[in-house]
């Protein structure tokens, strides 16, 4: 199952990482997580997509770009080679890969980084959101945390 936003007038599919992805995406974006655990709440506190709150995209981005930015070239270019490759652009025929793969680049001339960063964050608000999640509620003590132990 996969997530459907609207971008920029452009329909996106928000595809799943594998576990090994996943587990690797993680290690990479460890230091920053504390930094994208607001982002993640935000994002999932809501139904609305990326597009609909242009006065927030900002702040939501922000901790995700300046996360990115501390990172090591190789690790930030397999947060964004990984997390576009399972992005799909809705199209007259169906659905085309935004992200090539063999030669690291966008697929369409219009994917600038005012559309790759949102489309990660919400690959990786999709991938990672339930594992972030349970660490928010292990770490309380709400009554879904209580009743889950």
């Amino acid at each position: 199952m996969s997530l459907e936003i609207d971008l920029n007038g452009n329909r996106y599919s928000i595809g799943k990482l594998n576990a090994k992805q996943q587990f690797h995406i993680s290690r990479r974006i460890a230091p920053i997580l504390p930094t994208l655990i607001p982002v993640f709440v935000r994002l999932a506190g809501g139904n609305r997509v990326v597009s609909e709150d242009p006065g927030g995209l900002a702040d939501v981005l922000q901790p995700l770009a300046d996360g990115l930015a501390a990172m090591k070239d190789e690790d930030a270019e397999y947060v964004l080679d990984t997390c576009l490759q399972v992005v799909q652009r809705k199209q007259e025929h169906g659905w085309a890969a935004i992200w090539s793969a063999s030669q690291r680049t966008p697929m369409f001339q219009d994917i600038d980084l005012g559309v790759m960063l949102p489309l990660v964050m919400r690959v990786i608000t999709v991938n990672l959101g339930p594992f972030m999640q349970g660490l928010l509620t292990s770490q309380t003590s709400s009554p879904e945390a209580t009743q889950a132990g």
